[in-house]
């Protein structure tokens, strides 16, 4: 088996194919690399999601934890 590697920085209309592949069964795989990654991570997700409904609807009442605890007797 023969392989070639061949990386184009700006990709031809045509793909040259040499003499010793032609009229042979071939795997063709083409991979398009993005110049720029697109963010990951929690805040890459969070800044993506939708702005929806008020900021009082996901707000919390005040803890103010157990106060004296009474014994009921």
């Amino acid at each position: 088996m023969q392989a070639i590697r061949q990386i184009y920085d700006d990709a031809p209309d045509t793909i040259p194919v040499p003499e010793a592949f032609r009229h042979c069964r071939l795997e063709v795989l083409l991979i398009m690399e993005q110049e720029t990654a697109p963010p990951s991570g929690l805040k890459a997700l969070l800044a993506d999601m939708p702005d929806v409904g008020d900021d009082a609807d996901f707000s919390r009442s005040r803890d103010f934890g157990r106060q004296d605890v009474t014994w009921d007797s």
